[in-house]
Order: C-alpha cells, then sequence, then structure tokens
C-alpha cells in the first residue's frame, strides 16, 4: 500500500516537471519589468547608458551598432550573471537563471533585433 502511494507520487512529480518546464515559467516572466527593476537605474529606459549612475559606471549604450553587432546572447548573459567590477553590479544571486535569460531579448530590442 505504501510502496504504490509513492510511486503515485513520483509519477505526479515526474508529469509535473515534464509540463511545467523552465519555458513555461520563463515565457510568464515579464523581462520589461525586470528591466525596469534592476537595470533603468544605469541603461535608462531607452537603453543608452545616459543616467547620472550609468554614465559614472560607464553603463553600455545597448543602441549603439557596434556594441550589438559585437557581443553574442551567451555574453549578454555572463555580463548579467557576473557583472563588471567596479562598474556593473552582479545579478547571479538577485536573478534567478531564466529572469536574466529573459532580460537578453530586451537589451537586443534596443539595437533593433
Amino acid at each position: 500500500m505504501i510502496t504504490s502511494r509513492i510511486l503515485i507520487i513520483i509519477i505526479i512529480q515526474v508529469a509535473l516537471g515534464y509540463f511545467i518546464s523552465p519555458k513555461t515559467i520563463a515565457a510568464e516572466i515579464d523581462a520589461q519589468l525586470l528591466f525596469k527593476k534592476h537595470c533603468v537605474i544605469c541603461h535608462g529606459e531607452d537603453g543608452k547608458g545616459k543616467t547620472d549612475l550609468g554614465e559614472g559606471l560607464e553603463a553600455r549604450d545597448f543602441t549603439d551598432k557596434k556594441f550589438q553587432d559585437s557581443i553574442t546572447d551567451e555574453k549578454i548573459l555572463e555580463q548579467i550573471a557576473n557583472g563588471t567590477p567596479e562598474k556593473m553590479f552582479t545579478f547571479r544571486d538577485k536573478l534567478t537563471p531564466e529572469e536574466r535569460e529573459a532580460l537578453v531579448p530586451v537589451v537586443r530590442a534596443f539595437g533593433g533585433r
């Protein structure tokens, strides 16, 4: 009896894990809200980095074609996670991997992608 209950619980957990994947969760993330909450203070609403703090820290201009052409999505993810010493905060402990991944299209959108 106990064995069959455990088996049922395992089957339910596996089924839930299959249907509720990180992609499903990522689709529900409001990346624009994340950008406003964590990135606007330095990069600005327009992504140009022309805020007081952004200029002081030399924040990237996301609208710059040279920047957009020279960086990969993987490098953007790495930058969000690890930051840059004395320039950009690390977000590894502040954002989930799915949230960090959701920000990449926001950064790309400033470059018209």
